[in-house]
């Protein structure tokens, strides 16, 4: 069976005439009588009743019309969609980052975002450290928001800050401590501390965790795999997160305080170049409406 069979079969029915068939398909007569008792031999049944004087489409060929009709609908449509193919309109921007708790910090950009953008279509990537700065070189990726590196030198990209982020002691609501303004050195020496795994910590965090640390026992410590293991531990009791406070992101159950004289950490955005791509300025545009630009204080 094919498209040329289903054709001369809906052209006689339609016209119950095999010369005027063969004229409408612009081939000869013998040739439409043959594609149709061809297709009714496939079939087993008869399709027209043919006389000297005129034509009848049978019952078997009332019942194969519908067939013979969504069958060459069908073909004609995936003809259709090959010689036209879509075209995909989406907008693929990739944002790499160094943990899974700097996504927590998207959904509201992403949306600024997709309103000047409906085709966006946000990719992530979270990827340890270094191996994250070679997808920016080989442009896998659009963007990395990280925290500043102490060497950024060593980055060969642009660096720029999207808002200067508090580090905070981080506990229970009912906690003792909570209604302080500021955690003190004496305030964290009575405490146990939830620290991030200096494998994983970003170097500017690292080093306060170190000042932190000196001196303290290491039944005093407590080294997490994630900012989110860390969180969860504080609101646990298990003692004092040590955390970079994102206002965005904060749990009502925990309370969030500056830690005295620990300077603020830079996070901001790494990328090659802004030149031809409206989306990444969209990006930093909306990081910057939405991101705290300094700590609260």
């Amino acid at each position: 069976m094919n498209t040329f069979q289903l054709t001369c079969f809906l052209t006689v029915a339609e016209t119950l005439s095999f010369a005027k068939a063969a004229k409408l398909l612009n081939v000869t007569q013998p040739a439409v009588t043959h594609q149709i008792h061809s297709l009714e031999e496939e079939l087993n049944a008869q399709l027209f009743k043919r006389t000297t004087r005129s034509v009848e489409i049978t019952q078997e060929g009332l019942i194969f019309l519908n067939d013979a009709k969504n069958v060459l609908n069908i073909i004609t449509l995936a003809k259709k969609r090959f010689e036209e193919p879509l075209v995909d309109e989406r907008q693929f921007f990739s944002i790499g980052c160094h943990s899974h708790n700097e996504l927590h910090l998207l959904p509201e950009i992403l949306r600024q975002m997709a309103e000047s953008c409906p085709m966006l279509y946000p990719v992530f990537q979270v990827v340890p450290f270094q191996h994250l700065y070679q997808l920016l070189d080989e442009e896998a990726v659009d963007v990395i928001i990280a925290f500043q590196e102490k060497d950024s030198k060593k980055i060969d990209a642009i660096y720029r800050e999207l808002a200067q982020i508090c580090i905070t002691g981080i506990l229970p609501v009912g906690h003792s401590l909570a209604e302080k303004e500021l955690l003190d050195e004496d305030d964290l020496r009575t405490q146990r501390l939830l620290l991030l795994d200096p494998q994983i910590c970003p170097d500017s965090l690292n080093t306060i965790q170190h000042e932190l640390t000196t001196g303290r026992a290491v039944s005093e410590l407590f080294m997490c795999g994630s900012a989110d293991a860390c969180i969860t531990l504080a609101k646990a009791g298990f003692g004092i997160a040590v955390q970079p406070d994102f206002p965005s992101l904060r749990d009502p159950a925990l309370a969030y305080l500056p830690i005295k004289n620990a300077e603020p950490l830079s996070f901001g955005a790494y990328y090659k170049s802004v030149t031809g791509k409206p989306l990444l300025k969209l990006f930093l545009q909306s990081c910057r409406d939405i991101l705290p630009v300094r700590p609260e204080l």
